[in-house]
């Protein structure tokens, strides 16, 4: 048998089969590990962040509550100083901006 027909009928298709498995052999882990990696953790993404953002309003609301108290209380402290007029200002301005804060416009 001439090199050539080795060549042609056995070393040729032998290198176009192991091509052909090697590529769809990585293609399908390419797949799996590119959704397991990346897609799923993006999809699950919301959802970790709408946990994180609960988590950190539960530990921050009670200094937000406590901060708001005390200068709540520091302007009805000051409020015989300001006159009436200025006190109902003050806490009107207190309770606009905490409608806004809390998003209530």
């Amino acid at each position: 048998m001439p090199i050539t027909e080795v060549i042609l009928y056995v070393v040729l298709p032998t290198a176009l089969l192991t091509s052909v498995v090697t590529a769809t052999v990585v293609y399908f882990l390419a797949r799996k590990l590119y959704y397991d990696e990346i897609e799923k953790p993006v999809d699950d993404l919301p959802d970790r962040i709408a946990l994180k953002v609960e988590e950190a309003g539960e530990r921050l609301l009670p200094k937000f509550e406590e901060r708001v108290k005390k200068g709540f209380l520091s302007a009805l402290k000051d409020s015989p100083k300001l006159g009436p007029e200025m006190t109902v200002g003050v806490i009107e301005s207190a309770l606009k901006s905490m409608d806004q804060i809390m998003g209530r416009r």
